[in-house]
């Protein structure tokens, strides 16, 4: 608004200017025809005086020299007064010169105050297109602010239905994976219950092995549920500490050992001694204890598991490794997703939800670490995931 405003005064005073150099320049055409007349009245008056003059030098030709001399020098005088008018005539004709130049600027100076009123009008109607374009894109940023608004709650709305999608489907696979279980437990429980006093010892030990085989299934696979539950809900405290890696390793592989006997399966630990890591001790046990679990199931009788791990500028990559049958490329993209639980049996028909690796991308992630499958048909596969290392292994945290 100051703008325009300014615009609107300059407008006015570029008029004003125009029509004062409008009127001074009638002023000077007016005085430049008056001294013209005055320039034709003193020529009128000189040839008159001069013929006077004429006269006079006759009549004077009669009188005595004394006169003679005084005519003489009115001649003088008279010439004088000829070369001064001469002069004047010279000057008035400058002076006429000076005023058509003067009208000559003046013209120029109108053309010129024309041309500032014209570039004024553009300007003050280019001010008010940068006002209307100004109030474009101000109406254009609301709206694509409104719109990213729009997009962001649509994605929110996407992935809260994906979330709820992606849990019915794992609800369902759990009670799918507890029944067999439990139908298992109930159904020899009932064959307990009915023949308790007619089998044998034998036979009643084989049916305890089995209902206890069922029970233990359906513990660990609550238990994994349980972890699984707190880790997403950000109810798992991570307590990192400084832990020996073969330590942990082997402890883990004394408790798998049996699973790994009835399979004639051999164990190998090639961690070195002194190998330190930066781990939630509890976390990395559940971690290791879930791929070394799966190597086992999914490898045939006397084949061989083992883990290693090799140390890097930034952190320590532990692989766990077998000869089993190896994993299908469709099937690999699958394993660490929600949204696509998959479940095989394994070389002895163990059974499994698929829901263990999602609890080991969980906590490996918790400790600012990655997880990955390398694997091939027929050959084997290697898990592998990366843990923070600590220079100094006895500083503590």
């Amino acid at each position: 608004m100051e703008t325009k405003r300014e615009l609107e005064e300059l407008i006015v005073a570029n008029k004003n200017l125009a029509e004062e150099l409008f009127i001074t320049h009638k002023e000077l055409v007016f005085q430049s025809e008056e001294t013209e007349k005055r320039v034709v009245e003193l020529i009128v008056a000189n040839k008159k005086l001069s013929e006077e003059l004429e006269i006079a030098h006759k009549k004077l030709l009669f009188q005595n020299e004394e006169k003679a001399k005084r005519a003489a020098e009115l001649i003088l005088a008279n010439k004088e007064l000829a070369f001064q008018n001469e002069e004047k005539a010279k000057r008035a004709a400058e002076l006429i010169l000076a005023n058509k130049e003067l009208v000559f600027q003046n013209e120029e100076k109108a053309k010129r105050a024309a041309e500032l009123i014209i570039a004024n009008t553009e300007l003050a109607f280019q001010a008010k297109l940068d006002i209307a374009n100004n109030e474009l894109l101000n109406q254009y940023a609301e709206k694509a602010k409104h719109a990213e608004e729009l997009i962001l709650r649509n994605n929110e709305l996407k992935q809260l239905l994906q979330l709820n999608a992606d849990k019915d489907r794992f609800i369902s696979i759990l009670a799918h994976d507890l029944r067999g279980p439990f139908n298992s437990i109930l159904g020899f429980l009932d064959l307990l219950c009915e023949n308790i006093h007619e089998y044998d010892i034998a036979k009643i030990e084989k049916n305890v092995n089995i209902i206890n085989d069922s029970a233990q299934r359906v513990h660990n696979l609550l238990e994994a549920i349980l972890m699984w539950t707190r880790a997403e809900s950000g109810r798992l405290l991570y307590k990192p500490q400084v832990v020996n890696l073969k330590t942990t390793a082997n402890d883990i592989l004394e408790i798998l050992k049996p699973s790994a006997n009835k399979k004639s399966i051999t164990l190998n630990c090639l961690v070195e001694e002194e190998l330190t890591v930066v781990a939630d001790p509890e976390m990395l046990k559940t971690v290791l204890r879930n791929l070394l679990s799966n190597a086992i199931k999914f490898t045939h009788k006397e084949g061989r598991v083992s883990i290693n791990a090799l140390q890097t500028e930034s952190n320590i990559v532990i692989t766990v490794s077998d000869n089993g049958i190896g994993i299908a490329p469709d099937i690999q993209s699958m394993l660490f997703d929600i949204s696509q639980v998959h479940t095989t049996s394994g070389t002895a028909n163990e059974s499994g939800t698929g829901l263990g690796l999602l609890l080991c991308k969980n906590l490996v992630a918790k400790h600012d670490g990655i997880i990955w499958v390398e694997s091939e048909e027929g050959k084997g596969s290697e898990f592998k995931f990366t843990l923070p290392i600590i220079k100094d292994p006895s500083s503590q945290l």
